[in-house]
Order: structure tokens, then sequence, then C-alpha cells
């Protein structure tokens, strides 16, 4: 039989379970820089003799071979707490530490557990992976309407936009029309007087 699960009174706080776990970054990374530094200060001769050599022969020095060994662990010492720090840094490994402590913690209480997976059918056991494809896939879909509804936005916006500049082109050929209908009425009106004042011009000259 599978043993009961136990379940916590309270949920931890995740932001309070973070601050109360903060301590391990800093204790991991000060063991490892101990750790390495220790490495070196603890090696031999023999050790070091490799290293000895790759700096002497790229280097033109005339330190003897014991000096240079010492001068190998001082470098040594110095360049790997640089290394770890920048590992460090750009792992994130600080935060993945304490997110684990964090996990560790919020599942303790199924620590144990009989989850009896091999008496689950096929469909049983990939239900969560079906799940989590079934949810990203919703999130496709989401993702896809936002980005449609976002396109017809614009579309609205240039069609009314295009609407109104279609109605400012009528409004103007409205303009013009009227401005064309006044003076052809104009034309119209001044006509018969410009004719006769083109037959008493004609009847002057005779």
């Amino acid at each position: 039989m599978s043993q009961p699960i136990k379940k916590c009174v309270s949920e931890p706080n995740i932001e309070e379970a973070f601050q109360r776990h903060s301590p391990i970054a800093a204790k991991v990374k000060g063991e490892y820089e101990k750790a390495l530094i220790d490495l070196f200060a603890d090696m031999g001769p023999i050790c070091l003799e490799p290293f000895a050599a790759i700096l002497l022969e790229h280097e033109n020095t005339i330190l003897n071979k014991d000096t240079l060994i010492e001068r190998v662990r001082m470098r040594m010492s110095q360049l790997l707490p640089k290394i770890n720090e920048n590992f460090f840094i750009s792992n994130d490994v600080g935060k993945k530490l304490i997110t684990l402590e964090v996990l560790k913690e919020k599942f303790e209480p199924y620590k144990g557990t009989n989850w009896q997976v091999h008496k689950l059918t096929p469909e049983e056991r990939t239900r969560p992976v079906r799940m989590r494809l079934m949810d990203s896939s919703i999130r496709f879909i989401q993702k896809q309407i936002n980005a449609q509804e976002k396109a017809i936005e614009i579309a609205l916006a240039k069609s009314k936009e295009n609407r109104e500049r279609i109605q400012n082109i009528q409004n103007e050929r409205v303009k013009l029309y009227a401005l064309m209908q006044q003076q052809m009425n104009y034309y119209e009106e001044m006509e018969p007087k410009l004719m006769d004042l083109i037959k008493v011009m004609i009847g002057n000259v005779d």
C-alpha cells in the first residue's frame, strides 16, 4: 500500500522561504573557494612541476624550479577564486541553489511516498505530459488570438483613417462642384451681357 501523503499545516510563503535559504549561496561559494585554495596549497612540488614547466617555457625567466613552483602555487591561488566567482555569477548558481533548497523544503512532505506508477495505465501515465502540451497549445492559440486582435485593431484604425480620407475627398468634391456650379451660373449670367458688349464693340468699329 502507498504511504499517506504528509501535508504541511500551512503552505510556506515562497518569498519568505527564499529569504530564509539565501545564505546557502554564499556558504557554498565560500566552501568552493576554500576547497580550491586548499587544493593548490596542499599540492606537492611534483604535482606543480608541469605548470612550472609551462611557465618556464612561455616566460623568459631565470628563476629556479622551486621558485617557479611557489610562483605557480601563488598564481593559481589568486586565479581560481576569480574563476569560481565568474562561474557563480555567469551561471546564476546562487539563485539556483536557493531555488533547490526551497523546492526540497516544499516537497519534503512527499518524501518516501509510493506513487505506484507501475500500476497506472499508459493513459494515466501520460496525462500530465498531455495536460502540459494542451496548456502550451492553449497559450499558443491565445497568443495567436491576441495577435489577430491586434491586427484587427490596426486594420480598423486604417479603415477608419481611409474612411475619413474618403470623406474628406468627397467633401472637397462637393465644394469644388459647388464652386464650379457657381462659376457656371455666373458665366451663364454674364454671357448675354458679354455678347451685347461684343456687339456694341463691333458696332463702334463699323
